[in-house]
């Protein structure tokens, strides 16, 4: 798997310790996407650095209905755990999460099912780490998806529009004040975000721009 931006403020000293988080999304039907979560954390050999064991790797895999936003099936995989036939014993199974809306209060029902002795502080930190995650798993599958294939260009701005009301003040660059994506969004150049989430409605988006600034509809509008 390719791994990116590693030269980017690079340790000092090779490292001692690593953990990867990873989460990603597939769907599965027009109805229902699948996110699988894994966690692994490695440490180095204290003698031998060119060796790396495994300390702790989970797996979850939940299914939600994107329509519902509701969990329709949820599994764990505890490939490596740092104490054998003791910490693969859960006191809860992922069954508990077959149910749970992952809307509003998802993060507060993940406390209470999974932290501290109700289960595995790493893979209660895998689950807490889907969290935020939860909005990319509409978007890539079904709304990004969607404005690429087939949303017409008169729709765009509704759509970004809509996209905007989700996203405000949730970061400096979406801040209603003078946030610079709210800025362009006032301009309709909706091209920067465009080309990131659906390249294809971009280069749509971006040839009726060009063709609106034509001599030829200039002087078409001039008449």
């Amino acid at each position: 798997m390719a791994r990116y931006f590693e030269d980017i403020l690079p340790l000092k000293n090779p490292s001692a310790s690593k953990r990867n988080i990873q989460i990603e999304t597939c769907l599965i039907d027009d109805v229902h996407a699948q996110i699988r979560g894994q966690i692994t954390d490695t440490r180095r050999d204290f003698e031998d650095p060119e060796k790396e064991h495994v300390v702790h790797c989970m797996v979850l895999s939940l299914v939600v209905d994107i329509n519902q936003r509701v969990i329709t099936d949820a599994q764990f995989a505890l490939p490596k755990m740092a104490v054998k036939n003791l910490c693969e014993h859960l006191p809860r199974d992922a069954s508990d999460l077959i149910g749970v809306a992952v809307g509003s209060g998802f993060s507060v029902k993940i406390k209470e099912l999974y932290e501290g002795v109700g289960s595995c502080f790493h893979l209660y930190t895998l689950l807490q780490s889907i969290v935020p995650y939860l909005p990319q798993v509409y978007s890539w599958n079904k709304s990004f998806r969607s404005f690429d294939e087939e949303l017409p260009l008169k729709a765009v701005p509704v759509a970004m529009n809509t996209m905007e009301r989700y996203a405000r003040n949730t970061c400096h660059a979406w801040s209603a004040k003078d946030g610079g994506i709210n800025q362009d969004f006032k301009k309709q150049n909706y091209g920067p975000i465009l080309k990131s989430i659906a390249p294809r409605l971009s280069a749509r988006w971006y040839a009726q721009q060009a063709g609106a600034e034509s001599p030829d509809n200039i002087i078409a509008k001039d008449e």
